[in-house]
């Protein structure tokens, strides 16, 4: 019977932990946005542009292949910059 209770008291935190959010700023803008995203998760979530566009966590440029591996915390800024190309 304990051992019961202690399954059913895990899945409700299970349950509890995927509902917290964070806030982070996208564009200076603050957003709530689920614990656990990545940036990928977030330019999806916004409808962001990604064609064209560089994006920059804390003042620091991630490579596209790192938004799915970029995780997001507490207080995180994104920037979203266009890329210019010039000669």
């Amino acid at each position: 019977m304990n051992s019961s209770l202690q399954t059913s008291e895990s899945q409700c935190s299970d349950v509890h932990s995927s509902s917290k959010k964070i806030v982070i700023a996208i564009n200076d803008a603050p957003q709530q946005v689920p614990l656990g995203s990545n940036l990928q998760s977030i330019i999806d979530q916004f409808s962001l542009a990604d064609t064209g566009y560089v994006f920059a966590i804390n003042n620091q440029v991630v490579p596209r292949s790192e938004w799915n591996s970029t995780m997001l915390i507490e207080g995180d800024s994104i920037s979203l910059f266009q890329a210019i190309a010039g000669g």
